[in-house]
């Protein structure tokens, strides 16, 4: 890696964290580029490389500059400086690496990064965002979809009763089996109602089924339905005596 490169040491210099989980929450320091690839282009125990110029393989040129806040790597490919870096996007636990660009240069990236930073208009980002990387941009379009949704599901009423039934009272774990569509929601709102870190909720996703939640049938009635209304499959899972 060149070890004098205005354009990269400027990017690096002014990290822009706008909070989406979804975009670069963690980025690497220019004068320690080669310790932030660990895990990516070394192993993170034996130190042996792990960049080939085999298909999904990490290429060779490829240097992770910064991470999102699901541990995905944003790069760009040093032998495209003079194209001002194109800054690229690959999700981890895929089995391969498939490198999806985001945006033509670094500095268009950090004026897009600054732009959702600065106003809530949906609006102008949106249309900023199209301008510069087209409106069929599957990372950008999956940030704009979880901008615009509500942070949250409204709960659904659930249905009060007058007859006492015993199985609302009985104890046992919610259990969600399958996170269905909108995983990043559906991962989002376990990790509050546990009060754990996104990362370390994600982790657990990562090997299903997910404990969302331990109690009572009837308490955990409305994170159910929640979850339900997200697209996941859940189910309760009595305790047993």
């Amino acid at each position: 890696m060149p070890r004098s490169n205005h354009l990269l040491q400027t990017f690096l210099a002014h990290p822009i964290v706008v909070g989406d989980p979804l975009l670069p929450t963690h980025y690497a320091h220019f004068d320690t580029l080669e310790t932030f690839q660990t895990g990516i282009r070394t192993h993170g125990r034996t130190g042996e490389s792990l960049v080939s110029e085999a298909d999904g393989a990490w290429h060779p040129a490829w240097y992770a500059i910064a991470q999102t806040g699901l541990d995905d790597p944003i790069f760009i490919a040093i032998d495209q400086a003079d194209q001002g870096y194109p800054v690229y996007y690959a999700p981890h636990g895929a089995g391969r690496w498939d490198a999806l660009e985001i945006a033509p240069n670094l500095e268009t990236f950090a004026r897009l990064l600054q732009a959702l930073a600065d106003t809530q208009d949906a609006g102008q980002w949106q249309a900023l965002i199209e301008a510069e990387t087209g409106p069929a941009n599957a990372f950008w379009q999956e940030v704009i979809d979880a901008r615009m949704q509500p942070a949250d599901v409204e709960e659904a009423s659930s249905s009060d009763d007058a007859d006492y039934d015993p199985t609302d009272f009985e104890a046992g774990d919610l259990i969600v089996t399958d996170l269905g569509p909108q995983k990043l929601r559906v991962v989002q709102l376990v990790s509050k109602h546990l009060g754990i870190p996104l990362k370390e909720t994600l982790a657990l996703a990562d090997t299903p089924p997910l404990k969302a939640a331990s109690g009572v049938r009837k308490w955990l009635r409305p994170l159910q339905e929640q979850l339900d209304a997200l697209g996941a499959r859940t189910r309760f899972q009595k305790t047993q005596p």
